[in-house]
């Protein structure tokens, strides 16, 4: 018989001594499995896991020689693993089968759901009407922006930076994110995810695809909007201005904003092609992305919250034509790549479904925003990102200082 093999040997590191020599924290390890590659192994019978000695070895040599790699930006609110993504230790696919956004928004932002979701609703400006009015054939988040700052100036307590504060403000800053991206003119006291249907005017069904949803998209980690938000948060912004910052940074160049359209022209072209196979079909004969079904590096096997996702779909739409035609475009994606649709294709499709022409990816922004707030919160409590820091200057040399330096012209 054989005896059982030391958690630490001249193979294998366990975690704590491979945290250790790495000078990180162990869940930080557990995201350097899909981050950097790390390979590890579970041991039979425990939960805990081994690693590679070689690959923590590599890893250090690849660190830089001064100081080392510079350390990541440390969370306490989202973990991304290779099996799963985690929100303060809490599996997202296991809280989109049983949670309300309300109970997830609570986690993230550490305060009790009956205390900050309650039937006060947040105050609307006096020229909220003439403001709508206005800004009535802008493009829907163009009309957020415009609308957050005045309905932070008319909520005195959204001010109030404290944790309870900030998380009460978190809410009805949510609140009145939905109803603008919605068109509605006021807030709703209703579960969020009620407010979205019952403003749509879709069923019971539809309702709890769009909770579950709006939980799975809450948070990725340091997103680029992510850490826009943070970066501006950690010198003492409201909710609403934090989630002002998150839409900004979503509208950037350089933010995955062509991705997120290509996503969406592919979607409306499946679900109104005579073939639905012909969009997938035509793209991969020209050598073309297939948008929103690329493999993520922080996903390798698979994204579990895309496809929790796709199967409660699949069992509260099976007669519904439009996600059979999605299915089918699925299929084929499948047959010539292995690959799977990313969580960004079926908000694109259930965006479309209720019928937000022109802007499939709204639950994506409501269900972000509650991430954004949570980020805001995090970052708030460090301190602020550039009050001591000094840069590391490698531009051109002052003339005047080369001179005195060297006794002479250049």
């Amino acid at each position: 018989m054989f005896g059982e093999r030391p958690m630490s040997d001249d193979l294998y590191m366990d975690a704590p001594e491979a945290a250790e020599a790495l000078g990180i924290s162990v869940p930080t390890l557990y995201s350097y499995v899909s981050r950097k590659g790390l390979r590890s192994f579970a041991v039979p019978g425990t939960r805990r896991r081994r690693y590679w000695r070689a690959d923590i070895l590599a890893l250090l040599a690849s660190f830089e020689p001064q100081g080392g790699e510079p350390p990541a930006p440390s969370t306490r609110i989202t973990l991304l693993t290779a099996t799963g993504t985690y929100y303060r230790g809490h599996d997202v696919v296991d809280l989109a089968d049983r949670a309300s956004v309300e109970d997830v928004a609570a986690l993230l932002w550490q305060a009790p759901a009956d205390q900050i979701f309650t039937d006060r609703l947040p105050h609307a400006p006096p020229m909220l009407p003439a403001m709508l009015a206005a800004l009535q054939d802008a493009p829907t988040l163009d009309r957020a922006m415009s609308m957050l700052p005045l309905i932070e100036r008319a909520n005195p307590r959204a001010f109030d930076l404290s944790p309870a504060g900030f998380a009460a403000s978190g809410a009805d800053a949510l609140r009145w994110l939905t109803a603008l991206i919605l068109g509605a003119d006021a807030p709703s006291p209703a579960p969020v995810h009620r407010a979205i249907a019952d403003t749509l005017g879709a069923d019971l069904v539809f309702a709890d695809l769009i909770r579950r949803a709006l939980i799975l998209i809450a948070d990725h980690e340091f997103a680029a909007t992510t850490h826009a938000v943070r970066a501006a948060a950690s010198t003492g912004l409201t909710p609403y201005a934090a989630v002002l910052v998150g839409l900004v940074a979503a509208t950037g160049q350089k933010a995955k904003i062509q991705r997120y359209e290509a996503v969406r022209r592919l979607v409306l072209e499946i679900l109104g092609a005579a073939d639905p196979a012909q969009p997938i079909i035509s793209r991969f004969r020209a050598g073309e992305d297939l948008a929103g079904f690329e493999t993520l590096p922080m996903h390798r096997g698979g994204d579990r919250r895309a496809q929790a996702l796709l199967s409660a779909c699949r069992a509260g739409l099976v007669h519904d034509p439009l996600f059979q035609r999605l299915e089918t475009a699925v299929g084929v994606v499948t047959d010539l790549t292995s690959r799977e649709p990313g969580v960004i294709v079926l908000l694109a499709f259930l965006g479309h479904r209720l019928g937000l022409a022109g802007n499939e990816l709204a639950l994506g922004t409501i269900g972000r925003a509650i991430g954004w707030i949570a980020h805001a919160q995090e970052a708030m409590a460090e301190p602020m990102i550039g009050r001591s820091a000094r840069a590391s200057y490698d531009g051109p040399l002052p003339t005047g200082a080369l001179e005195r330096g060297s006794g002479g012209g250049i």
